[in-house]
């Protein structure tokens, strides 16, 4: 038996929406020449997609996914409607639904704020917090340079630093007294780790600013900074290489691994078009020499840990079909799917999380697998519910401009979430993706 739903169910008047019509496969036997034609009410127009689907096959328990992009004229109650819906069952006898119906409620736009008579005040200003760079030797104490950048366009005072995470330090605070615009300032540490591989460290600011309405306001952020630590044979080789500027230093080139998988029984999506907007993006960065893209598509498991092992990645990004019990999808031997228990997957990454620092799971219902592998990588992006294909790539083009032009994983992730907010087609999925940092759960 085949069920249609489309989500979502509320819309606003004069703004483009993503639709997503999902057919459900409920029975316990192959349906198949499923035809369904989506009949848009009145004064709603098309915008992109096609309104109708034809599929060969869906298996029992499957889910087919189709999105187009609609706009409402006017608010109201509507109702869509399915003019030609049809497919055979698992008796191979064809089966016609006349009376499908999808109730809408469009709302009208909220009013345009009124503007302020007085002029509001600034918000504060973000500084860019970085380290030089160096590897530090394990269970030895060494310094720990972090990098206070302004390039906010306005000065900023009484800079406070504190540094936290998985380590010792001196307790100390550094302080800046005046940071002017487009100046950086060193804060040293006297730090010991214990841990040998990429340390997260949190980078805690304070500080003051003008407001731009004639007071001095204070602001504060936090940063996350990953610190290579070594054994004391390999700290000196690898520092030496770093500052001759060889391709050998830590974290010089960073290599990001893109696998995908579409399954040919599952809803086709677009893993080519997503990694060609990622290399386009690193091609247009002036830091390209940076990072280093290697890609894998139509994987199957044992692809997965060969790519993990010959690539030793800094950042892996999967594209694909991921169930509600929180199950990825690979490929088998035919091309068909074939689940992969979340946890497995996650000690499997954890089994080389001396290298991988971020791991971004652009899959429906990914959320599980990415709580699973904090407890191994630095940072995890899943998803939390079903996404769409081109809100999907949409975030991907986000995070990689922000990560290629040099900023943290945590900023990356939250300028591709404003991009997804910004586009009116895609900004009720703006809080689907999900972050989350070691030892989160």
């Amino acid at each position: 038996m085949i069920e249609v739903s489309v989500t979502p169910r509320r819309l606003v008047a004069g703004r483009r929406a993503q639709l997503e019509i999902r057919l459900t496969n409920t029975g316990g036997g192959l349906c198949t020449d499923i035809v369904f034609t989506l009949g848009l009410p009145s004064g709603f127009a098309l915008v992109s997609g096609r309104e109708r689907v034809e599929i060969g096959v869906i298996r029992p328990g499957m889910v087919y996914r189709h999105t187009l992009t609609v706009e409402p004229a006017r608010a109201g109650d509507y109702a869509l409607t399915s003019p030609n819906f049809s497919y055979r069952d698992e008796d191979d006898a064809r089966i016609r639904v006349s009376e499908w119906r999808a109730p809408l409620s469009v709302q009208a736009p909220a009013p345009e704020p009124r503007a302020s008579l007085r002029p509001a005040p600034r918000p504060a200003p973000r500084l860019r917090v970085e380290h030089d760079g160096g590897t530090l030797a394990r269970k030895e104490w060494g310094v720990l340079n972090v990098l206070v950048r302004n390039a906010t366009g306005v000065s900023v005072s009484d800079v406070w630093v504190t540094i936290s995470g998985p380590l010792e330090s001196n307790g100390k605070r550094g302080r800046i007294p005046v940071l002017l615009d487009g100046q950086t300032a060193r804060v040293p540490f006297s730090v010991k780790a214990g841990a040998r591989g990429l340390v997260p460290v949190t980078v805690r600011l304070t500080y003051s600013f003008p407001d731009g309405v004639g007071s001095q306001r204070g602001g504060s952020q936090e940063d996350q900074l990953n610190v290579m630590v070594a054994r004391r044979e390999e700290t000196a080789a690898q520092n030496t290489a770093q500052a001759a500027g060889s391709p050998g230093g830590t974290d010089r080139v960073q290599t990001v691994l893109f696998l995908a998988a579409s399954p040919k029984d599952m809803e086709p999506l677009s893993p080519d078009e997503e990694l060609r907007k990622i290399e386009q993006e690193l091609q247009l960065d002036p830091n390209r020499n940076d990072f280093s893209l290697k890609s894998h598509v139509a994987v199957r498991l044992t692809d997965i840990s060969r790519a993990l092992v010959r690539y030793k990645p800094h950042v892996v990004h999967f594209s694909g079909h991921g169930a509600a019990d929180g199950r990825l999808y690979v490929q088998d031997e035919s091309g068909f799917s074939k689940p992969v228990n979340p946890q497995g997957l996650a000690e499997m990454f954890g089994e080389c999380k001396d290298t991988i620092r971020c791991v971004v799971v652009n899959a429906c219902h990914s959320e599980q697998l990415a709580e699973a592998m904090s407890r191994h990588i630095d940072y995890v992006v899943g998803m939390h519910s079903e996404v769409g294909d081109s809100a999907a790539i949409l975030f991907s083009v986000g995070f990689y401009q922000a990560l290629f032009g040099g900023k943290t994983v945590p900023e990356a992730f939250r300028l591709a979430r404003s991009l997804l907010w910004s586009d009116e087609a895609t900004e009720t999925a703006h809080e689907i993706p999900v972050l989350y940092p070691l030892g989160c759960v």
